[in-house]
């Protein structure tokens, strides 16, 4: 069973295997997926001529070969058992920029007995949809490496939130690891095993899948049930189990409604402009996502972000002016020019949204130098308690939070969070004169005496 829409086929041949490629191409599409090609080429080519590296023998790492599935008699006979283990790693292989979702091309489950790899190209609706439910169960711990786009799939296929999810890349975080950190090199922090992955960017969608793929799959989700028994063991022991895992429940959580605000910086490149120019900005990001969906093409695809923001500075008023935007793709402005326009027009006329903070906040010179010295204590206390500081906060964040404490003197982070409780509550008293910053150094890095 292949995957719907699909109007393009192409055949190669790789290590003697013939291989078929299906896959739609959306307009803007042929160079990613060429893109994906090359890599997917390299990667096997080095694939052919390099020893693969061996499992690491430990007690919580499957050693046998990952089992492929494709019937739904298999899917129910490897829930049974992850049921029965009451714990399991969960990871998607997936192309996602050709459509608005991410298209899912294999799903990896691992105990610490064995492992399934999940073709959802053979298999129904129906039958995939105990895996997505065992994903958002309460009763089961699922166990993800940077793993939103993964349970953002399966949140959006059963309806439910992920409550019971835990997220080692977060873990490493609040344990001295940067963020983020890769999988590689969270494995190789914990059990000093190496993983070659050379397969990031590939043909997820060709069958038959080969054995290298097959094997970098795996590896994706054989050693997520050890790292987190290792994580969880020394998160206990600092004192920092809870906020490992609210930070995952908190960050995995998918929200129906849209927010622009994050692609509405981007497309700005983080300049300031006038209020009305992001007014108008945020009501075509709006619009870019509403289409882009009823079309299943990325947004960004639909109209990239240079165009979104000629379109939001400048005056237009007729299709054929849109079609000579450099960047714009000309079907678009003809499909949708009088939408576009119209859109516009009504962005115009909206009450300015003051208090929405699109663009970077104006520092003054003084301003600048005290976020500064704040930011360098924040870092440094984060560093000596073992934090990674990009995960508590940015400093476009502190940015924001210092410039609005002339109005108000409301607390960085809210009262009930763990970063609250790691760094809030210290910051406020420090800023009160009730705390002091002692640094040491010892191991190479710092340390709070």
């Amino acid at each position: 069973m292949r995957p719907k829409n699909q109007s393009v086929c192409a055949t190669s041949v790789v290590m003697g295997q013939e291989r078929t490629s299906c896959c739609q191409y959306p307009p803007g599409m042929n160079y990613r997926r060429r893109k994906r090609a090359i890599h997917h080429a390299e990667a096997h080519a080095e694939g052919a001529s390099a020893a693969q590296p061996g499992v690491l023998d430990h007690v919580l790492v499957p050693s046998a070969e990952a089992e492929l599935v494709t019937t739904a008699e298999q899917v129910t006979s490897f829930l049974d058992h992850v049921r029965t283990e009451g714990l399991f790693a969960f990871d998607t292989e997936f192309i996602g920029e050709e459509t608005f979702h991410p298209r899912i091309c294999l799903i990896q489950l691992s105990t610490t007995k064995r492992i399934a790899l999940i073709d959802p190209f053979d298999l129904t609706k129906e039958a995939l949809a105990p895996v997505w439910e065992a994903v958002c169960c309460d009763e089961l711990t699922t166990i993800v490496h940077a793993g939103g786009q993964d349970i953002d799939a399966a949140q959006r296929a059963t309806g439910r939130q992920a409550a019971n999810v835990v997220d080692t890349q977060i873990a490493a975080a609040f344990l001295g690891m940067p963020w983020p950190v890769s999988l590689g090199n969270a494995i190789h922090g914990v059990t000093d095993h190496r993983l070659r992955k050379s397969h990031t960017l590939t043909e997820w969608d060709s069958r038959p899948l080969t054995r290298s793929q097959l094997s970098y799959a795996a590896d994706d989700v054989r050693y997520l049930p050890l790292m987190w028994s290792v994580q969880r063991e020394r998160l206990s022991a600092q004192g920092r189990l809870e906020w490992a895992t609210e930070e995952s429940r908190e960050s995995l959580r998918t929200s129906e409604e849209f927010n622009p605000e994050s692609q509405v910086r981007r497309a700005a490149r983080g300049l300031g402009f006038r209020p009305r120019v992001m007014t108008i900005l945020r009501e075509l990001v709006v619009l870019r996502c509403t289409l882009a969906k009823l079309k299943d093409v990325p947004p960004r695809t639909l109209i990239p972000d240079s165009p979104l923001l000629e379109l939001a500075r400048n005056k237009y008023s007729t299709p054929a002016e849109l079609g000579e935007i450099r960047g714009l793709p000309r079907h678009v402005a003809a499909a949708h020019g009088d939408e576009i326009l119209r859109t516009i027009d009504a962005a115009r006329n909206l009450p300015l949204d003051r208090d929405r903070i699109w663009s970077p906040p104006e520092e003054s010179a003084e301003d600048r130098t005290r976020i500064d010295a704040l930011w360098s204590i924040l870092t440094m206390r984060c560093i000596s308690m073992g934090l990674s500081t990009g995960l508590v906060l940015t400093r476009s964040e502190l940015s924001r939070w210092h410039l609005a404490r002339h109005e108000s003197r409301g607390d960085l982070f809210p009262a009930d969070s763990w970063r609250a409780r790691a760094v809030g509550d210290w910051l406020r008293d420090f800023l009160a004169g009730k705390e002091t910053l002692r640094l040491g150094w010892r191991d190479g890095g710092p340390i709070v005496p």
